[in-house]
This record gives structure tokens, C-alpha cells and sequence, in this order.
């Protein structure tokens, strides 16, 4: 019996250790997020409103980005593919000059 609480005590432990590794990822892509969000902002000058949309394409990217970090020489094709569904979703809500200057400064880097 004590054997059966002592398992039960352990794999509690691990489930939480698990949520908190998790948690932490979120708060490093939410923080990433928002950091590139404010740059690009303060670069592109876009409007206050637009803000929240930027920051949810680069949230998606990198949750996408995180899943496959592991092995980026094997996932080659879809690092290239969430990449291009960043750049659609910011050209859907930037305007076609603040797209451009956009493109520009992704490539000057």
C-alpha cells in the first residue's frame, strides 16, 4: 500500500513539473512576441489597433517554430512553410506600403 501512495505521490510530481515547463515556453513565446510586435512597430509605424493581430501572427509562429526547434535540418520545409504563413498573415493586415517596408527589413537582416 505504501508503495501504491508513493507511485501516486511521484507521477503527481511529474505532471506538475510538466505544466510548469510548459508554462514557461508560453511565457518565452508570448515575450518574444511581443517584442517583435513593439520593433516592427516602431519601424513600420503601424496602427495601435493592428498591434494585437501582429502580435497573434508572431504568437502562431512561434508555437510553430518551438514545435519543430528540435530539428530544424530535418524540418527545412516547414520552417519555410510557417514562414510564409507569417509573411500572409502580416500581409493581410498591414497595408501594401507597410507590408513592403516590412519585406525590406526581413531581408536587410
Amino acid at each position: 500500500m505504501k508503495k501504491l501512495i508513493t507511485l501516486c505521490i511521484f507521477a503527481m510530481a511529474l505532471l506538475f513539473s510538466t505544466q510548469d515547463v510548459t508554462a514557461q515556453n508560453t511565457l518565452e513565446i508570448n515575450e518574444v512576441a511581443n517584442t517583435k510586435t513593439k520593433e516592427l512597430r516602431k519601424k513600420i509605424k503601424f496602427e495601435q489597433n493592428k498591434m494585437d493581430d501582429v502580435y497573434k501572427a508572431y504568437q502562431a509562429y512561434g508555437i510553430a517554430y518551438k514545435k519543430i526547434s528540435g530539428n530544424l535540418e530535418g524540418n527545412k520545409d516547414r520552417l519555410e512553410k510557417i514562414e510564409k504563413v507569417l509573411d500572409e498573415k502580416l500581409k493581410t493586415i498591414l497595408t501594401p506600403e507597410q507590408y513592403h517596408n516590412y519585406l525590406e527589413l526581413i531581408r536587410g537582416l
